[in-house]
């Protein structure tokens, strides 16, 4: 009977050490370029926007970290607990978001963090997240595949256009789309 007692132990021990190994008590490591966001940034970044009806736009890092905030703000509740969104972009498609949430909503910091890439996949921006964390603890890995999958579910919306081309650079996005 302690013989089993023991293997169940063990198994136990080893689910749990397998579920762990993707986390890591490190950050995610964003850049450290300061991102204003403002309503006047987002509104010329919405205008930027109708640019990809002539198949193309490009947009700042505050551009875009204005746009998304602005318009988080204005599609959520009363119970938002996002303050505002900051976006890096970098070479070979690598980008950063830092989510600021308001006092309180998690216990050891109010930011969480996505570093991952993008691409285009089937004429749709596709998302792979390679980090994410919370305060000091971020997880890497096959963990997040699920969390990529539902992003790429919501940009694969075809009412978002068909994606021929991303691209960045440090500071910037270029999106061109189809016809």
């Amino acid at each position: 009977m302690q013989n089993r007692k023991n293997w169940a132990v063990s198994i136990i021990a080893m689910l749990m050490v397998a579920s762990m190994a993707a986390c890591t008590a490190a950050p995610v490591a964003v850049p450290d370029r300061p991102i204003e966001v403002s309503v006047e940034t987002a509104l010329a970044a919405q205008n930027k926007a109708a640019g990809l009806m002539m198949g193309n736009a490009e947009w700042t890092e505050e551009e875009f970290s204005s746009l998304l905030s602005v318009l988080l703000e204005q599609n959520s509740g009363a119970n938002n607990p996002v303050e505002d969104v900051n976006v890096w972009f970098e070479p070979n498609n690598q980008v950063f978001i830092r989510v600021n949430l308001k006092q309180g909503v998690i216990n050891g910091g109010n930011t969480l963090d996505l570093a991952g890439t993008i691409s285009v996949e089937n004429n749709h921006v596709v998302v792979d997240l390679q980090q994410a964390g919370a305060g000091n603890m971020s997880v890497t890995g096959t963990v997040l595949a699920p969390l990529s999958a539902q992003i790429n579910s919501a940009l694969a919306d075809p009412s978002l256009g068909v994606a021929v081309d991303v691209s960045t650079e440090t500071g910037m996005i270029s999106v061109g789309l189809g016809m």
